[in-house]
């Protein structure tokens, strides 16, 4: 029987309709939460062509939203850009109206691109900061009020082993990471008073649509084969594995539970014991 610890909760998953948003979301659904997916689609006009990242289509965000309502908890689906006030607010006011609560939130929503600094296009670099950084700054300033209400909440950003080194190619990336690392250190220290808790979490490579687009793309780069590539990247990780979608998903599972109240302000790596 499950353990339904999360019951009576609600959480807002952005980047939630694929990849490891939706494997987050699923995982909360079945600990009893009800869930606001929110990812930017195909044919979202904020998108740009330059971002090397996987756009969900309307119909994901919609098979998404019924496969976790078969779970047994409501859910809400929204086509939207963190970066944009309108589009926070909205999901902000619709997921309360809803579910009566804002307990979780999870800063997945991330974009990127691959350019070297010479030759980088500044509206697609300001993009991923917008996105990666000011976003999740975005959804949580209008999210905290409501668990503040609370007396309770969770905020868990997915970081990157990015968040800890430089990546040739990934400036924008790589900055936004850093960044958000900051971030929540600060938020931590603000909200800990209300019962509410802010960490991040640094998954190494996880094979996701957008992950394997990027093993694509430097592949390409690269002139080699993706299979190469791949057994290239896996002789770096102890375990000779990626780390898997369902791993980083538990890890923010457990933080939501009360016995992890003590764990603020922290960033958890999860690479297979691969250094970085």
């Amino acid at each position: 029987m499950a353990d339904l610890f999360l019951r009576g909760k609600s959480a807002i998953v952005t980047g939630g309709a694929s990849g490891l948003g939706l494997e987050i979301a699923k995982s909360f659904a079945k600990h009893g939460a009800n869930i606001a997916v929110v990812s930017l689609t195909q044919a979202n006009p904020a998108k740009l062509d330059s971002e090397l990242k996987y756009f969900a289509s309307e119909n994901e965000i919609q098979s998404t939203k019924k496969e976790l309502e078969s779970i047994g908890v409501m859910c809400l689906g929204f086509d939207g850009d963190v970066s944009r006030q309108e589009d926070v607010d909205r999901v902000m006011k619709t997921s309360f109206d809803t579910f009566g609560s804002i307990d979780i939130l999870i800063n997945n929503a991330a974009t990127n691109c691959i350019h070297t600094i010479l030759n980088h296009d500044n509206t697609a670099w300001k993009r991923i900061i917008d996105v990666n950084l000011f976003g999740s700054y975005l959804c949580v300033r209008e999210a905290l009020p409501f668990m503040i209400q609370s007396n309770w909440g969770r905020i868990i950003s997915i970081a990157s082993t990015n968040a800890h080194v430089g990546t040739a190619e990934y400036s924008a990336y790589v900055a936004s990471k850093h960044g958000l690392l900051g971030f929540n250190k600060s938020l931590a220290q603000e909200v800990a008073e209300h019962q509410i808790t802010a960490n991040t979490i640094s998954p190494a490579a996880i094979e996701t649509p957008s992950g394997l687009m990027h093993l694509a793309k430097w592949a390409e780069r690269e002139g080699i084969g993706e299979e190469v590539l791949r057994k290239q990247y896996l002789d770096t990780y102890p375990q000779k594995r990626f780390v898997t979608a369902g791993e980083v998903a538990a890890l923010a599972t457990f933080l939501c539970r009360d016995e992890a109240a003590a764990i603020n302000g922290e960033d958890i790596a999860i690479t297979t014991g691969a250094p970085f």
